[in-house]
């Protein structure tokens, strides 16, 4: 659908489609039935719901991450360096076992050098990233890969130490896998300013980011439900 006469003598609906683009809008134009007050309406619901489901994913990136730090700390100081024979330590991100290093791959010499650009390290006023600073440059996808899949090295960590994340877990770990993978893919959509016009996604998604909180620790799902704005969003959805 194109954008046409209706502009014309309303200027500033003309500024506002010129500025977001005919591109940008269509997906909302199609969802409107060609109604261009009516696109630009539902526009702006979707940014209030993206700024809602963003809200609710920090919440999740950061309970799922600390959770899962904590086992992979634990496991990491019980593992042995096949070289010198010594014990690994607890961060196992200055010093991980070959298991981690594999499976982290590129995402953690990547995390190195964010931490070391965030935290100045070697400049004046600067410091030496500590394990905090590395755990806050992982990504979502890196804790959604260490996750257990058909590789046998996952499956271990899954079996000897991660699962220990998730005290509440009420169903098979494939599952929540699957349910994690769906909030990771969601992310991403509204990470990179997609629309969100299918409500029952979000919903299956939302649903998805109380599961796996639960699994973790029910309070902090109940907390969580309390002060997220998604279901309210949905409810307020334009036009």
């Amino acid at each position: 659908m194109t954008l046409a006469a209706p502009l014309v003598n309303n200027p500033r609906l003309s500024a506002i489609c010129t500025s977001l683009s005919t591109p940008r809008l269509g997906p909302y134009l199609t969802a409107a039935g060609g109604n261009i007050q009516a696109a630009v309406r539902l526009y702006e619901w979707n940014v209030e719901l993206s700024g809602a489901v963003y809200e609710a994913l920090h919440v999740v990136e950061v309970v799922l991450r600390n959770a899962l730090d904590q086992q992979l700390s634990a496991w990491n100081a019980n593992q042995t360096d096949r070289h010198s024979g010594r014990p690994h330590s607890p961060d196992w991100l200055t010093d991980p076992s070959r298991l981690i290093q594999r499976l982290l791959g590129a995402d953690l010499p990547r995390a190195h050098t964010r931490a070391r650009q965030a935290t100045r390290a070697g400049k004046p006023g600067g410091r030496s990233p500590s394990h905090p600073d590395l755990l806050a440059q992982l990504t979502f996808g890196t804790w959604r890969y260490l996750l257990p899949d058909r590789d046998a090295g996952r499956q271990l960590l899954w079996n000897q130490a991660l699962h220990l994340a998730f005290p509440h877990l009420t169903i098979t770990p494939g599952d929540l896998v699957h349910r994690i993978d769906g909030i990771y893919r969601h992310r991403n959509r509204s990470a990179h300013l997609e629309p969100l016009l299918r409500g029952r996604v979000v919903r299956t998604q939302f649903n998805n980011m109380r599961t796996g909180l639960a699994a973790i620790n029910p309070y902090v799902e109940d907390w969580f439900v309390s002060n997220q704005r998604v279901t309210r969003s949905l409810r307020n959805r334009q036009p």
